[in-house]
């Protein structure tokens, strides 16, 4: 069944405790947006968001892709994902802006593309998966629909080549909406929703996700 990932991004500590850890209930797992705090303030942060949500499965993603210059130096980074990998369910690394990291046995290999769909996904899916990481995601932002039927049919193709690879994808936006919504009929394995406050353009909000995997879930045939 498609899993539902849930982003939390607070600004500050007294944010972070004000979380109204209610709203995330049906939530498979829930994506901690590390980069909206300050560095310093990541270990108290850590421990908060793990007393808060016990029973979900959480991911710890320090996000610079969409900030234009890396926030942080690659060495940096590399400390910040060995500090918290064995702290959190899942780990993602920006392995293509920072090839040199060393992936832990729990890293999500992501790339984020907010200007286009590649033409050549399938290649790209498989230069995150050279990496062996347990996860990988690629969001892209289409410009036009066929951009969407591209995304899909490509998923599909590298999903049927690996079945035994989690794979996350996704297109942004309006135009991308179908593709959070129907991944599961196409080899995606998680989604994204939004409880307030989206991560990323073109997210649905957890209740309305909640709805529409049951009309869309994808029952086994009966056995004759």
């Amino acid at each position: 069944m498609l899993k539902i990932v849930v982003p939390v991004m607070p600004k500050d500590l007294a944010e972070l405790a004000a979380l109204d850890v209610a709203k995330y209930t049906g939530a498979d797992l829930i994506e901690w947006r590390a980069d909206y705090l300050p560095i310093a303030d990541l270990p108290a942060a850590a421990q908060a968001i793990k007393a808060l949500f016990p029973n979900q499965a959480i991911i710890f993603t320090y996000r610079t892709e969409d900030k234009g210059a890396p926030l942080i130096s690659e060495s940096d980074y590399a400390a910040l994902i060995a500090q918290f990998a064995d702290q959190f369910a899942y780990i993602d690394i920006e392995v293509l802006r920072f090839p040199h990291v060393a992936l832990p046995d729990n890293a999500i290999a992501s790339y984020h593309d907010f200007d286009q769909i590649p033409e050549d996904l399938v290649g790209l899916l498989r230069r995150l998966q050279a990496s062996t990481p347990k996860v990988i995601k690629f969001a892209g932002m289409p410009r036009r629909k066929s951009d969407v039927l591209r995304l899909m049919t490509d998923t599909l193709t590298f999903a049927e080549a690996h079945p035994q690879q989690l794979l996350v994808t996704m297109a942004m936006g309006e135009l991308g909406k179908v593709t959070r919504l129907a991944g599961e009929n196409f080899g995606s394995n998680w989604t994204f929703a939004s409880v307030e406050q989206a991560s990323a353009p073109g997210q649905i909000s957890l209740t309305e996700m909640l709805e529409s995997r049951e009309l869309l879930r994808i029952s086994k045939p009966a056995s004759h």
